[in-house]
């Protein structure tokens, strides 16, 4: 039974800190998906936090906001049971789209690097003249 028990506590103590990025980054996840979030590193705003979960919970984009520095927006979406994130550089006209590839968020890869197209933009600069409610 000590032995057990003693094993249990090494498994929760080794996946803990993964464990607490994935909670993270499951409490906030119903209020972020298939909306884009401005990121403002300044005031910390939501978008900021998630991108900071993600980079968490994602090692291959918390490289990527390493090299590349803070997004202006992100979008983070599911497609087929897997996770996804967009960072938009608007500045650059740039998106670079993470797709997991398997179960792991560690899969998260490049799958696309791309202009925006003309809806993103319609709907980002819808989403820029709104005013607050």
């Amino acid at each position: 039974m000590k032995r057990r028990i003693v094993l249990i506590l090494a498994v929760v103590i080794l996946f803990l800190p993964g464990g607490c990025a994935w909670l993270d980054y499951q409490e906030t996840k119903l209020h972020s998906g298939s909306i884009y979030l401005p990121v403002d590193a300044e005031t910390q705003n939501f978008g900021y936090q998630r991108l900071m979960i993600n980079c968490r919970y994602r090692e291959p984009v918390n490289t990527f906001i390493q090299t590349h520095g803070y997004p202006d927006l992100i979008y983070e979406y599911n497609k087929a049971a897997r996770e996804g994130i967009r960072l938009y550089y608007l500045k650059e006209n740039q998106v670079f789209d993470f797709l997991e590839q398997g179960l792991s968020p560690n899969s998260a890869t490049l799958i696309d690097q791309r202009a925006l197209d003309s809806y993103e933009k319609a709907e980002i600069k819808e989403l820029q003249g709104r005013g607050p409610l």
